[in-house]
């Protein structure tokens, strides 16, 4: 099998069918734009890929054919380079679904009578569409990219992951940290960033569930800070998440977006869902003291990079859970309105309606049918 895939502006619809593929390919030829930012985009998938062989030892041979998407004579020159690469063309598989819509459809017009097939990945049902000339079969993508390949595959460089082992062993005191003690172990928490010997004296219910993570001395305390101020309700709302039909689930990843050679922006995303190659994020903010406006802004800016078409919830300690939008003045609840406009949600406080917040989950990133 030798795959062509064609760049464009989403390459959530190139990599779930070259994941799928990767075991079948003798050849994958990556078809990219001359535009300069085209070309920049993708280097990045180019050397995602180049990564992901090693880390699997794949063996397939990886090539790069840069056409101008506006040119005929460029169709035609890439179809002659096709068959330097591929004896048979009933072997050639050319995914045409991301971008340079005008190559595309002059390619598949000129391919499909030389017995190529034209692939159309649909990537918000997660379904591939094949066309011959003799028609079209349709088929589910069952193998689903796992979110470190995910990040792996964009080129992102993880430089941190949550332990998600630490979180599962001591299930039952994070849990009840937040269940029943959640005001103590609130003023906890806000308590130890001002203090230098920190101890556990006005906080005596919650003392020995802290001490079962091996957090006992001030020293430990100290150095856990950031465990206790933030950490833990991150691991809390994974606890009660990793249950629900989601294909992989991750907490705490830190990524490094390189914009020069060795220049890099890092990211950290809190809670990460995949499902059926979707891949959505949760942010967990233990604190009221945050602007709901920059944080929808942050992260409609960011949404780009966690995924093409995924979803986003933001969780605050704002008292104020959900907040209804169906009031008249347009101009009330911009941040839950902003939000909701780019396929987001924000939520407040959910200690209190924690059911209810799973089942938002749930709808929100379409896990609908639980695990067994």
């Amino acid at each position: 099998m030798v795959l062509v895939s064609i760049l464009g502006d989403f390459h959530s619809s190139v990599l779930p069918i070259f994941y799928q593929s990767r075991h079948l390919i003798t050849k994958h030829i990556i078809i990219y734009d001359d535009f300069r930012c085209d070309e920049k985009e993708a280097l990045n998938i180019i050397e995602g890929i180049e990564a992901f062989k090693k880390k699997y030892n794949l063996s397939f041979e990886q090539i790069n054919y840069k056409v101008d998407e506006d040119s005929q004579k460029s169709v035609i020159l890439a179809i002659a380079f096709f068959h330097k690469h591929c004896k048979d063309f009933k072997e050639l598989y050319v995914n045409t679904t991301d971008g340079l819509a005008s190559f595309n459809i002059l390619l598949a017009s000129k391919l499909l009578p030389l017995g190529a097939n034209i692939m159309a990945y649909d990537r918000f049902d997660n379904e591939c569409n094949i066309i011959t000339t003799e028609g079209m079969r349709n088929y589910k993508v069952e193998e689903v990219i796992s979110i470190q390949d995910h990040f792996l595959l964009k080129n992102l460089e993880i430089y941190s992951i949550g332990d998600k082992a630490f979180a599962l062993k001591h299930k039952d005191a994070i849990i009840e940290l937040f269940e029943k003690h959640s005001v103590e172990f609130k003023e906890f928490a806000n308590y130890i960033q001002t203090q230098k010997q920190p101890n556990f004296v006005k906080f005596k219910n919650i003392e020995p569930l802290i001490k079962s993570l091996g957090i006992e001395t001030s020293e430990e305390i100290k150095s856990k800070a950031s465990l206790i101020s933030g950490g833990l309700f991150e691991y809390y709302i994974f606890l009660k998440l990793a249950y629900l039909n989601c294909d992989d689930i991750e907490v705490g990843i830190g990524i490094n977006q390189y914009y020069d050679k060795d220049k890099f922006i890092p990211n950290e995303f809190d809670i990460l869902i995949m499902k059926d190659n979707h891949l959505h994020m949760i942010e967990c903010k233990y604190t009221a003291n945050v602007s709901k406006e920059n944080l929808v802004y942050k992260y409609m800016a960011l949404k780009h990079l966690i995924d093409d078409d995924g979803k986003i919830i933001m969780v605050t300690a704002h008292d104020d859970f959900m907040v209804r939008l169906n009031d008249k003045n347009p101009m009330t609840n911009l941040p839950h309105k902003r939000a909701k406009a780019n396929r987001m949600l924000l939520f407040g406080n959910p200690l209190q309606y924690i059911n209810r917040f799973i089942l938002e989950v749930e709808e929100f990133f379409e896990l609908q049918e639980i695990a067994k």
